[in-house]
């Protein structure tokens, strides 16, 4: 297994070199780490590289060096050469024009830092006047010590300088918004989008690690995946852009937010410069006749006709796993595959199985040049992402845990696990990790390790959780029970009135998600008729600032999510993959009494991980008091996830087999039986009393007896 991010000191080194220049960069930083033991630095290593239009290659610096007592870009020559001064030069012009590009790097047409070029080369060569030559390691730290800063940067200073050079300046659109209250939301999140943006370590090594062989990239909902696996693609794509590469994922609506980030990364590196999407393709696993995915591809090389979802419904059965059973049959119907890809980097890994990646190891060559991210813990139970010798029958080259949540405030990530689980349910735990060695994996600090059988209190920092909207705990995140459907609606056009108007945030920061997947359709018809009338009646009292559209997702094309004039109303599964700044939860009572009692609360942990800032979690009804007190014990417990006692493996399996999902089939035949009882009583001739007692065949007396044991439980 290759190496990740190395230590010497407090110097970190990431990215890859090879042979003669490894050697160069190791010994320097050992060197380096010796002599300034408490200087805080960061050692790229091949980075950055950039593509050279007038050559029509890549320059590549061999080590970028970022100390707070300098900054320094070695190229390392293994044969001597002519005029290294011209070399230099080149170099010099490259990273200057890149750390000039960021705004906060550059004033009164000059850098506010300076930084040097040294030139590494053993062989002989003469010395050129006012261009640094290095011939040893020695000669390499006497350089440094000669234009070592005489005070150490600031921490600001060094996280720009860092930020320029990881070119991170765009993770984010800076998109400022003009016209901004003081104290709003909207300005909360121009104050957001004005931070000067740092990839985390492990982030950039997961960006800068070798891809020959099979990389795997994990964390949890937030941690950044997405972003990673883009702007490695850009990266890949500057370096070799004669390779074919592919993008892929499961969700569709996440096309769009994947060739945004690509076309932002790629163009930021090259001078605005738009990627060859005949070479860098994005597309969906499956895919179809009109929107191409890496599964239909296959089988048009191979001479296979592709299944549509209407196909394999009919080849394999409506509750089969679909996609996994044609990715199957076709690794079993193809005898020899074909190179078709040079890499291929997945997201959203987890939703598939190992016939997916299987399948893709089979077409890109021997190099086996795959990148597969995923979530450490999309559901909160033992169901976790089988192990790479599981899946291929060997480890990785390269695995990356992000253990960082960028996406969600500390405060909605830590009430996501805790509602997720039911840890602080009355009737006790619906499900748990399967290994509490998850919990470090995923950013949560204990002050002592957790054993079984013993209280535990688990928490997250600042550095896992940053704030970056510096908000109230109490204003990130609530819950509110209303008395029916029509009181929460009521609700919830009253708070989006809000936000749009007092707080300032467009219909692209909001995000409804219902839970309540079986009435998913009606629930949004009722929801426009009753929006449509409120709109009537706000307007006939002219209060024309409350009126605002919504869409449901996906109603366009199955990429159709956000738009720019509209709310978009969503369903977990569409939800999945995209974020938001105002996520809305309605109906998250379906959650409690549910016969799916583990599915419905991973439910609602995804949607709850959505939002990038604020959450609202609406319900009615008694179901939804039970969230509600759970979500009190949370704000009592600081938000912070404490076991009074961490369950023994022996009750976690009890955990287990008392909070069993209701298998699919039962599930279906329960929802058609709903279906039928509400439209034989939307007649009004039989009332689902009548109905009810047919249905148990009991008298009025055995069914208030019924319920009377249910209420005493």
């Amino acid at each position: 297994m290759k190496r990740g991010i190395i230590m010497e000191g407090k110097m970190r080194i990431l990215g890859s070199l090879t042979g003669f220049k490894r050697d160069v960069a190791d010994k320097l930083a050992q060197s380096f780490g010796r002599k300034y033991p408490s200087v805080e630095g960061e050692m790229y290593l091949g980075y950055p590289i950039y593509y050279d239009e007038v050559s029509g290659g890549k320059v590549c610096v061999d080590i970028a060096l970022i100390s707070k007592i300098g900054v320094f870009i070695i190229n390392i020559l293994t044969n001597p050469v002519t005029d290294y001064g011209e070399i230099q030069d080149d170099i010099y012009a490259k990273v200057e024009s890149k750390f000039k590009k960021q705004p906060f790097l550059f004033k009164r047409k000059k850098l506010i830092f300076d930084f040097q070029t040294i030139t590494y080369c053993e062989g002989q060569m003469d010395e050129q006047a006012e261009y640094l030559l290095a011939k040893s390691n020695n000669d390499l730290m006497e350089c440094i010590k000669i234009y070592e800063e005489p005070e150490e940067f600031s921490d600001d200073l060094y996280g720009k300088i860092l930020s320029g050079i990881q070119e991170a300046y765009g993770i984010n659109n800076h998109v400022l918004r003009e016209g901004i209250n003081e104290g709003t939301k909207a300005y909360a999140i121009n104050q957001m989008a004005s931070l000067v943006e740092k990839y985390g370590n492990s982030q950039m090594e997961a960006i800068l690690s070798d891809v020959e062989g099979i990389q795997r990239i994990r964390g949890m909902a937030g941690s950044g995946k997405t972003i990673v696996l883009a702007r490695k693609a850009a990266e890949l794509h500057t370096a070799h852009p004669d390779w074919d590469i592919v993008v892929t994922y499961s969700t569709r609506s996440l096309k769009g937010q994947l060739e945004n980030l690509i076309s932002r990364f790629y163009a930021n590196k090259n001078d605005g410069a738009k990627y060859n999407s005949k070479k860098l393709k994005i597309m969906q696993a499956w895919g179809s006749s009109y929107s191409h995915g890496v599964y239909y591809e296959i089988c048009l090389m191979h001479g296979v006709s592709p299944l549509s979802y209407t196909d394999a419904r009919a080849t394999y059965g409506r509750n089969a796993n679909l996609f996994s059973n044609m990715c199957a049959d076709l690794l079993k119907e193809i005898g020899s595959f074909k190179k078709m890809y040079d890499c291929i980097l997945i997201d959203e890994a987890q939703d598939f199985d190992k016939n997916f990646l299987q399948l893709c190891c089979k077409i890109i060559g021997p190099k086996q040049r795959l990148v597969y991210a995923y979530d450490e813990l999309q559901s909160l139970n033992e169901g976790q992402m089988p192990s790479p010798e599981d899946i291929f029958g060997h480890g990785v080259e390269n695995d990356t845990p992000l253990i960082v949540c960028y996406r969600n405030q500390g405060p909605v990530i830590v009430t996501a696990h805790a509602i997720g689980m039911g840890l602080y349910r009355k009737e006790g735990l619906v499900q748990l990790p399967g290994s509490a060695d998850v919990w470090p994996a995923i950013g949560y600090i204990t002050d002592e390790p957790i054993e079984e059988g013993k209280e535990a209190t688990l928490y997250r920092t600042k550095e896992t959780s940053p704030d970056f909207l510096n908000v109230e705990k109490s204003e990130i995140i609530k819950f509110n029970k209303y008395k029916d459907a029509y009181e929460m609606f009521d609700a919830l056009f009253e708070t989006i009135s809000e936000d749009t108007t007092k707080e300032q945030l467009t219909p692209m920061d909001i995000m409804i998600i219902d839970l309540d997947t079986l009435s998913y359709s009606n629930n949004y018809s009722k929801l426009i008729t009753y929006l449509n009338a409120v709109n009537e009646d706000r307007l006939s009292r002219e209060d024309t600032d409350f009126k605002f559209r919504i869409h449901t997702a996906g109603a366009a094309s199955p990429e159709d999510f956000f738009r720019n004039n509209s709310i978009v109303y969503s369903s977990v599964r569409r939800a999945k993959g995209n974020e938001s700044f105002m996520v809305y939860v309605v109906n998250a009572q379906k959650c409690v009494n549910t016969l799916q009692r583990r599915t419905d609360r991973n439910a609602l942990f995804t949607a709850i991980t959505r939002s990038k800032g604020w959450v609202r979690v609406l319900g009615f009804g008694e179901d939804m008091q039970v969230l509600c007190d759970e979500f009190e014990r949370i704000k009592e417990y600081d938000f912070k996830l404490y076991f009074e006692h961490y369950p023994t493996k022996a009750e976690q399996q009890t955990i287990f087999l008392n909070n069993q999902d209701v298998e699919g089939r039962d599930k279906r035949a329960f929802d058609q039986t709903k279906e039928l009882i509400n439209r034989l009583s939307q007649g009004g001739s039989i009332s689902k009393v009548q109905l009810m007692k047919q249905l148990f065949d009991a008298d009025t007396e055995e069914l208030l007896q019924l319920l009377q044991e249910s209420e005493d439980e």
